[in-house]
């Protein structure tokens, strides 16, 4: 299982405060922190930024890149932002189409011809006009549309993520979504040949609940997700709960040697 840090991201209000302010200390202490966690990709995610959106990306990318050399991981609004951050990357990164796809999917095209003529992963919400269908089917259905169009502009399925988009459960019709999101699962893991890999911002499940639950409401779901075959999970990788769950999780699928050490909360 792929591990990707969701704590670089500008919904969270200190990380938010850093970047509008450039303070490079606060965020390259906080990709340090993230790197030595034992995160395989950070998400830079600069959400709805429009203004300035492409020198925001660069000089995040050049603050993490200074103290990481973890894959990144790049979602916003703002295609243009997206493609400067890659150009600026030293890894081939990752490029997170949730933001274009909910707020301007007539970028989609243009992401992945990119992501094609770089050889570039990108990961796909299964996102309807709406928001993400809370029929498994109808979800499974946006998942093949956007794979497709992906494979059809040349980005191979290996190169491909499918995100079944988990709803946090503050909203409307949570438990719903929550279920809604591992039946997808279950379908995605029959529809392509060649198979694609799937991605779960598993963080998002628990905002909203009380901070002390969180953790746990966030950690349970990441189990029955790992169950159901899940590739790469977007979490709080400063959570050692957490990062236990994942040792764990990885060694029973026989993805790495089992210790007993994996047990514990370090």
């Amino acid at each position: 299982m792929l591990i990707i840090s969701d704590n670089l991201n500008m919904a969270r209000g200190h990380v938010a405060r850093a970047i509008t302010a450039r303070d490079a200390g606060s965020i390259r202490e906080l990709a340090h922190k993230i790197t030595a966690a034992g995160a395989d990709v950070i998400d830079v995610n600069i959400g709805l930024v429009t203004q300035a959106a492409e020198d925001t990306m660069i000089w995040l990318v050049d603050q993490i890149q200074a103290v990481s050399d973890r894959q990144l991981s790049l979602d916003g609004h703002s295609v243009d932002a997206l493609i400067a951050g890659a150009e600026r990357a030293v890894k081939k990164p990752i490029l997170n189409a949730y933001f274009v796809q909910s707020a301007h999917p007539d970028g989609m095209a243009r992401l992945y011809d990119y992501a094609a003529s770089k050889g570039l992963e990108i990961i796909l919400p299964a996102l309807g006009d709406g928001g993400p269908p809370l029929d498994p089917d109808r979800r499974a259905g946006k998942a093949q549309e956007l794979v497709e169009a992906a494979m059809g502009a040349g980005v191979p399925a290996e190169n491909i993520f499918v995100d079944p988009v988990v709803v946090h459960l503050a909203g409307g019709y949570a438990q719903d979504h929550a279920a809604a999101v591992l039946e997808t699962m279950k379908l995605l893991g029959t529809m392509f040949d060649p198979p694609v890999k799937t991605v779960a911002g598993v963080e998002y499940l628990g905002q909203g609940t009380p901070a002390e639950l969180r953790s746990a409401v966030s950690r349970v779901y990441l189990a029955m997700l790992g169950a159901l075959g899940l590739n790469a999970a977007m979490v709080d990788v400063l959570d050692s709960a957490t990062m236990r769950d994942i040792r764990l999780i990885k060694g029973l699928r026989n993805e790495s040697l089992y210790s007993v050490s994996d047990a514990e909360i370090k």
